[in-house]
């Protein structure tokens, strides 16, 4: 608790009630004491993080995509805008080939191939899917890439850093893994992430965010 102080003695002056002089011994004491600031946990900044993220509903990213399925593979440059209502993700391809636009909307998702045919589906798993072979989960995507799990799928199993962000993530069959962050932006972005699924693995490398509230 501290030496006591020195005008008091050991024996205290006489005169003081005794109620003082211990106040006095406890408080000497005491200011001597650092204060520890508590600092925030994981979950805290998860869930701070999380909230901030999921208020910005316009963003867009260029990077680079690479595909290994189990009898192909294929890498491109990627165009990804997304608004509150709309999205819609550009792969372009060396040679054309691979090269299409796909923009969706609650209604419906379109795409437009290098050769200009325009097909529609529900979703678009389903579209890339029948139409090109292509096992890309575009609906968990449009949240992953952000560094969130995506709302609307089954349940998730979240890896969390000493930073609040996410380290990797299961979610609808795949695993997520994020390899690193953006330095620099507010909120933070992630820069680099893989995927995989059995035999299907993504790569993503992103070179450049823009974020609008």
């Amino acid at each position: 608790m501290g030496t006591l102080p020195t005008f008091l003695s050991a024996s205290a002056r006489p005169g003081l009630p005794a109620w003082f002089i211990f106040i006095v011994i406890l408080l000497a004491g005491c200011a001597r004491q650092p204060v520890q600031l508590q600092q925030p946990d994981r979950a805290s900044l998860w869930g701070a993080h999380r909230a901030r993220l999921a208020g910005v509903q316009d963003w867009q990213f260029r990077g680079r995509i690479a595909v290994r399925l189990e009898k192909d593979a294929w890498s491109a440059t990627l165009y990804w805008r997304e608004t509150r209502d709309t999205y819609t993700l550009r792969v372009i391809a060396p040679l054309g080939r691979g090269t299409f636009e796909l923009s969706g909307t609650a209604a419906g998702v379109e795409l437009r191939t290098a050769d200009n045919r325009i097909l529609r589906a529900d979703n678009p798993e389903s579209l890339l899917r029948n139409k090109l072979g292509w096992d890309l989960p575009v609906s968990g995507l449009r949240w992953w890439v952000r560094g969130l799990p995506h709302p609307g799928a089954g349940p998730e199993q979240l890896g969390i850093n000493e930073k609040g962000l996410l380290d990797d993530l299961t979610q609808d069959g795949w695993q997520v893994e994020y390899q690193e962050y953006r330095p620099g932006a507010e909120p933070v972005l992630p820069g680099r992430m893989s995927l995989e699924n059995g035999s299907v693995r993504v790569r993503l490398v992103i070179s450049e965010w823009t974020m609008a509230s």
